[in-house]
């Protein structure tokens, strides 16, 4: 069997501040601790399940977060910064499940800890189709164009609800419950990095359910921008891309790739 898996830093057991997330700050070197630790986890778990093949992403901010000499050694990583085109290196319909590891909420979820859809500063919400859409809903459509499903989020008890609600039967896991955007009730890492790994099996185990997170087209995304002048400095002289509003700017598309891609240009 063979796993992608993608992780972010957020949602990981002990992290609910700032200055733990962002390189820098001081307490970014004790978060890292966290992510590497709870991702070894989950790899482990993995290769108890009978992985045979193992791809990790760093997916948080320049995918250069982990503690790389005290990582797993039967996965393979990949880091640095990427186009989203190329986002997943070497995804394929070969895979039988992706897991996101350490996901957050989408903008503006209420009590969600560290909520954002990509950037914490730019962007107010996304809605594709006309409904509000995520980091995790944006993740998984890109492993369903490969035809793989998500079978596992972990996170806040925010980011694994919309997990259930955007991909339908997906397994999850709660490091913590939000009580606000830097407060909830979070588990101890260590109980965290005992419990995911029973979860991921389980997930192992049921990744028959799980069907790759797919929408048909035309596409149209629509993108607020926390300014009016990021939405005037975005948007372009072409007939499918257009202002709505102030801060609004609507992207229209047949190809889903190109459409997730161009969102941030």
């Amino acid at each position: 069997m063979k796993f992608y898996v993608s992780v972010d830093m957020e949602g990981i057991g002990g992290i609910a501040y700032r200055e733990q997330i962002m390189r820098g700050e001081i307490y970014y070197q004790e978060a890292r601790q966290l992510l590497t630790e709870e991702t070894n986890a989950v790899v482990e778990a993995l290769v108890e399940a009978g992985a045979t093949e193992i791809v990790v992403k760093d997916a948080h901010a320049l995918g250069l977060n982990f503690l790389y000499d005290r990582l797993h050694s039967a996965a393979s990583y990949v880091l640095g910064p990427l186009k989203l085109p190329n986002r997943f290196p070497g995804i394929d319909s070969s895979f039988d499940g992706a897991l996101l590891i350490g996901y957050h909420a989408m903008a503006g979820t209420e009590g969600a800890i560290l909520d954002h859809s990509w950037s914490y500063y730019d962007i107010y919400g996304l809605e594709l189709n006309g409904n509000p859409i995520g980091e995790i809903g944006f993740e998984a459509l890109l492993f369903g164009l490969r035809d793989v499903p998500v079978i596992f989020v972990s996170g806040d008890d925010k980011a694994c609800a919309e997990a259930r609600c955007q991909l339908g039967t997906t397994f999850t896991y709660e490091t913590k419950k939000a009580l606000g955007r830097h407060s909830g009730v979070l588990k101890a890492p260590k109980r965290v990095c005992s419990e995911i790994g029973e979860a991921v099996k389980e997930a192992v185990r049921g990744r028959t359910t799980c069907k790759p997170y797919t929408l048909p087209g035309p596409y149209e995304m629509k993108i607020d921008y926390t300014s009016a002048n990021l939405a005037e400095a975005h948007v372009y002289n072409e007939s499918d891309t257009f202002r709505t509003g102030g801060r609004t700017r609507v992207i229209r598309d047949d190809d889903l790739l190109r459409l997730l891609t161009r969102t941030f240009m």
